[in-house]
């Protein structure tokens, strides 16, 4: 638990936690497109050339994705909240889930674009920098104080 502290809590960890804060909406918005979409879409939709177990892994890998999505979202938002109280352990796992996050939907987005919605892939931008904002010397001098 965070003790009180004196120290205000300085602007660039309120901004990093907005900016991570706006990443997860965006990524709750686009794991939520991605499930309707994987959930609703009919067989005629995908090309005659592919067969009914391409199409059926091709739906559950886009399902999966935007689960996975949807799920980072909203850990990625508690942390950040929790983080943003002064908690140093929460500090690092948002951080480290950001990295993971991000690096898994650019390998997505390289090796299987039709998994990763434009909103998500949008989301992992703010998540990022919000991230990086949090690792700054400014923030982490304040995250050694209030320990």
């Amino acid at each position: 638990m965070t003790k009180p502290t004196s120290a205000p809590r300085p602007a660039l960890v309120n901004i990093a936690f907005w900016l991570v804060l706006a990443g997860s909406v965006l990524l709750l918005a686009g794991g939520l497109l991605g499930l309707s979409s994987a959930i609703g879409t009919p067989r005629e939709a995908f090309s005659a050339d592919l067969s009914d177990s391409e199409v059926r892994s091709i739906v559950v890998m886009r399902g999966g994705v935007s689960a996975l999505l949807l799920i980072t979202g909203v850990v990625l938002s508690f942390l950040a909240g929790r983080a943003r109280n002064g908690d140093l352990r929460y500090r690092r796992s948002m951080v480290w889930l950001s990295v993971v996050l991000v690096a898994l939907v650019f390998l997505l987005t390289l090796l299987a674009p039709f998994s990763v919605t434009p909103l998500a892939l949008f989301g992992v931008v703010p998540v990022a920098i919000g991230a990086t904002l949090f690792m700054r010397p400014a923030a982490s001098d304040w995250f050694l104080d209030v320990q």
